[in-house]
């Protein structure tokens, strides 16, 4: 089985590629852009099984005709975060995969693994990360009409967090204001809200254990709920970091307000992971510990 790997340079495509390449599955077509930078992956680079291509440079039919692709993991996603250009969310989220997933089919294509995010649920509305959303939910309307040639299962994450995250996501900017480099004071909201935080690692083998699932049974299109099943308070966490790390920052709740659309409770529904065989079993406060000693720099980079 040869797989085709999107965003492996990222934070959690790289917990991936580590995997992917660790259980020898087969052949990895990584896909990236020139641009790229390599920091999180630059030691896997060597492997005999990974094949490298800049998307940028050479065109999609020309890495299907010269490496059979049965299954896709898209993992590459543009939040628009910041001034980001709406039309840059939507060749991400939107025009790109489709067009790997055409071009996949003509070359023999069996199978499609989605990553999708908590805050993209139908109950939910994120106004700031509007972009991806409304990216995401058209792309998912693809998925299920393409699930009548291939097989499709979409990933929805819950709030993930690990090791070598970039510092602009919650659980980072926290770990770096409290552990690594403490402030005096930090201003946060009454952190009521709460999440299903769930560590890189758990996250890989939900993928592992998905992408077996799609092997070896015979389905059009499956839905995956990544999460503990259990969500904790914004204000707990910040707590659990200051106990963890014994910093002395003044956690001052209360100092922000909430934003208009926010997500008070969010957490996943694992049913139908568990009855594929997965668990999870980083609890969340050794996960936080491994990060923030990740952070301190006081561990190699683990394997996801």
């Amino acid at each position: 089985m040869n797989i085709l790997l999107t965003g492996g340079t990222g934070f959690l495509g790289s917990h991936m590629l580590r995997m992917l390449l660790s259980c020898g599955k087969g052949n990895v077509v990584l896909l990236k852009r020139s641009s790229s930078s390599l920091d999180r992956i630059s030691h896997l680079m060597p492997h005999k099984s990974l094949f490298v291509y800049d998307m940028d440079r050479t065109p999609l039919p020309e890495i299907f005709r010269e490496q059979k692709v049965d299954t896709i993991l898209h993992v590459a996603t543009e939040y628009g975060r910041g001034n980001s250009s709406c039309v840059k969310a939507i060749e991400t989220n939107l025009v790109f995969p489709v067009q790997l997933i055409e071009e996949g089919i003509k070359h023999g294509l069996v199978s499609f693994i989605n990553t999708d995010s908590y805050f993209n649920k139908d109950n939910f509305s994120y106004a700031h990360l509007i972009d991806y959303s409304l990216s995401k939910k058209v792309f998912l309307n693809w998925l299920r009409h393409f699930s009548r040639q291939i097989k499709v299962c979409n990933m929805v994450l819950e709030h993930i967090y690990g090791e070598g995250d970039s510092k602009e996501k919650f659980v980072p900017m926290l770990i770096d204001a409290v552990a690594v480099n403490p402030k005096e004071r930090l201003p946060l909201t009454f952190g009521h809200q709460k999440r299903d935080f769930i560590h890189v690692s758990d996250v890989v083998s939900a993928y592992k254990a998905a992408l077996d699932f799609t092997v070896k049974n015979n389905f059009r299109f499956k839905e995956f709920e990544v999460g503990s099943g259990v969500s904790t308070s914004i204000r707990s966490l910040a707590e659990l970091i200051k106990d963890i790390s014994k910093s002395g920052t003044s956690l001052d709740f209360g100092a922000l307000p909430y934003r208009d659309d926010e997500i008070m409770n969010s957490f996943a529904d694992p049913i139908e992971l568990r009855n594929i065989g997965w668990t999870p079993l980083c609890p969340l406060k050794e996960g936080l510990a491994r990060t923030i000693n990740f952070a301190l720099g006081r561990t190699e980079n683990v394997e996801g």
